[in-house]
């Protein structure tokens, strides 16, 4: 690993270890599906108009550019939609952690999709890891016992399958793109499927309060955490392994319950740490698993595991 991918590398789990307690900071104020439209928007224009001025291509090509869309339609507009919603009623912290259950999913799906990725005892241990981590999360808070709550965090478990899903078509279709104009139109799609959503919050009355601190959090999550975070995320894939990307799960979650614990003072429980513990151990296996080089053939020919923070 040269000292630029491990700086991107590092950057990366730096900036997405914080965007779930930004999250919790603008749903506390704002409706969260049009808390999720207003980043989304944000991103796009952003990187969009970066692209324009800088005359970086766009995806072309029918095959390329759906792609590009059903990925930001999973990353930008499903996951975001239940990570938004689910952060009114989870700890940020453990919503973080159900998103390190991605390589789990896909680990799954890469043994049936992806050539020279197949599941070995050591993922099958750590998929049945994952799983167990699962079960606990979703009944370890005294939070989480009925209504809103629990649904989140269903929700929340099969979210990452998604994200799996989009990881598997970005590592077929996306390797040669340019990321800045990729991810703006997979945000842009994102936005699109936010916008029923945001209707019946509308229609609903949802409260929207633009406070000066839901201002700085979708400012935050849409200028860092995805028009640096998504786009080095992206760049990153070109140049390590799917595994070792995984691997970065590990800390982006442990910085993520920190935050939550100390700046937001979220209540840790037992079951929740044993439920993470699982969940990380089952990231750890997985990552070591899949170490060794395939035989032949380049990273973008192998699956991925997103993170749509």
């Amino acid at each position: 690993m040269t000292s630029r991918v491990a700086a991107a590398y590092v950057i990366q789990c730096v900036v997405w270890g914080t965007t779930w307690a930004a999250i919790k900071v603008g749903v506390t104020d704002v409706a969260p599906w049009t808390f999720a439209l207003a980043r989304s928007i944000l991103v796009a224009v952003f990187l969009g108009a970066v692209a324009l001025a800088f005359r970086m291509p766009f995806p072309r090509g029918r095959r390329t550019i759906l792609a590009a869309a059903l990925t930001g339609g999973f990353n930008a507009g499903t996951s975001w939609a239940i990570i938004f919603w689910a952060e009114q009623f989870v700890p940020s912290g453990l919503v973080a952690v159900f998103g390190a259950t991605s390589p789990i999913w896909t680990a799954l799906l890469a043994h049936f999709l992806v050539r020279h990725d197949r599941l070995s005892v050591v993922k099958i241990l750590a998929l049945a890891s994952g799983f167990g981590g699962i079960i606990v999360l979703v009944g370890a808070s005294g939070q989480i016992s009925a209504g809103p709550a629990l649904l989140a965090t269903g929700l929340l478990a099969l979210m990452t399958l998604g994200w799996a899903v989009a990881g598997i078509v970005m590592a077929r279709t996306l390797t040669t793109v340019h990321p800045i104009p990729t991810v703006a139109l997979g945000t842009a799609t994102g936005a699109i499927v936010l916008v029923p959503l945001v209707l019946v919050e509308v229609a609903t009355a949802r409260p929207v309060a633009w406070t000066p601190s839901a201002i700085a959090a979708v400012l935050y999550l849409a200028l860092i955490g995805s028009g640096v975070g998504l786009v080095v995320n992206l760049w990153l894939y070109r140049r390590l392994r799917p595994t070792t990307i995984a691997l970065a799960q590990l800390l982006i979650t442990v910085e993520a319950v920190a935050l939550g614990a100390l700046a937001l003072r979220e209540h840790i429980t037992a079951g929740m740490v044993v439920g993470a513990v699982l969940v990380l151990t089952a990231v750890a296996l997985n990552a070591r698993a899949g170490r060794a080089r395939p035989p032949s053939g380049p990273v973008g020919g192998q699956v991925v595991a997103t993170p749509a923070d």
